[in-house]
């Protein structure tokens, strides 16, 4: 029996009854010849999380996993949903009260999924530098025709409460819009996170509740785009690699195109360690 674990999300709340998070994790069996089910300690020993016990490489910071629940995923394959529900068994002396007039972080989602995108070249391409240069790479289109393929995304929501709508960064989140990170911020490396933009509610005579979204992308959001001729079709050669006897024509040139070329500091937000 090989199991294996898949976190899917993780999330983190902080609310007045003290703090708490959640991670999810998808366990399947590698192994198709297998049909016994496992027993649930094999699967949830299998996400490396212990009850009761600090994650060896704390995510969620020092909340401990407090409760698990399994739940089986289809009908064809042995796959299970694991869910773990963190808290704080006790209050740390060390905790402090935050100035009431200074951001107060409320909570944050993390959620990841695969996205399809359109492949001509396959992953031993290259980023040049210069965005109107072949990647190179092996060709893996027909005629022009691209392959489905697949790049990881990560979604990251904060959600922050403010006191006064003139402390809510309203100005510097509309000239942060559609910008990746010009620096390293929330662990994610420069040009890798997206800013989608921010979402505000009043829920108060003094209470603000402002959401801020980013997107994480594998390829820092740059995509795959073969070279086109004036009606829009893609330029293609026969494939140097294929004897010329079977006319298999690939694309000619295919650059990397950026979508969000423009960066900027993401520390103008303001945001609250969410950690």
């Amino acid at each position: 029996m090989t199991l294996e674990a898949f976190e899917q999300s993780r999330g983190f709340e902080q609310g007045t009854d003290g703090r708490s998070g959640t991670r999810d994790f998808l366990v399947v069996e590698n192994d198709s010849t297998v049909t016994t089910q496992p027993s649930m300690g094999q699967v949830i020993r299998s996400t490396g999380v212990r009850l009761y016990v600090p994650d060896s490489d704390p995510v969620l910071g020092n909340l401990i996993p407090l409760s698990v629940s399994v739940r089986t995923q289809g009908d064809k394959q042995i796959q299970y949903l694991v869910s773990f529900k963190y808290g704080l068994e006790t209050v740390g002396s060390d905790d402090t009260t935050d100035d009431p007039s200074a951001p107060s972080f409320v909570a944050f989602n993390i959620s990841q999924r695969p996205v399809a995108f359109d492949l001509y070249r396959a992953d031993d391409f290259e980023f040049p530098v210069d965005r109107f240069a072949d990647i190179k790479g092996t060709p893996v289109d027909n005629a022009g025709e691209p392959i489905t393929a697949f790049i990881i995304q990560q979604d990251l929501e904060i959600q922050v409460r403010y006191e006064k709508f003139a402390d809510v960064p309203n100005l510097d989140s509309l000239s942060l819009v559609a910008k990746r990170n010009s620096t390293k911020f929330l662990g994610a490396e420069p040009g890798m996170l997206h800013y989608s933009g921010m979402s505000l509610t009043r829920d108060g005579i003094n209470s603000y509740n402002a959401s801020f979204t980013f997107v994480w992308d594998q390829f820092k959001h740059q995509r795959q785009s073969p070279l086109r001729d004036q009606n829009g079709d893609v330029v293609v050669i026969l494939d140097p690699d294929r004897p010329a006897s079977e006319k298999h024509f690939i694309a000619e040139t295919v650059m990397m195109k950026q979508p969000f070329p423009d960066l900027g500091d993401f520390a103008l937000l303001g945001l609250p360690d969410p950690v």
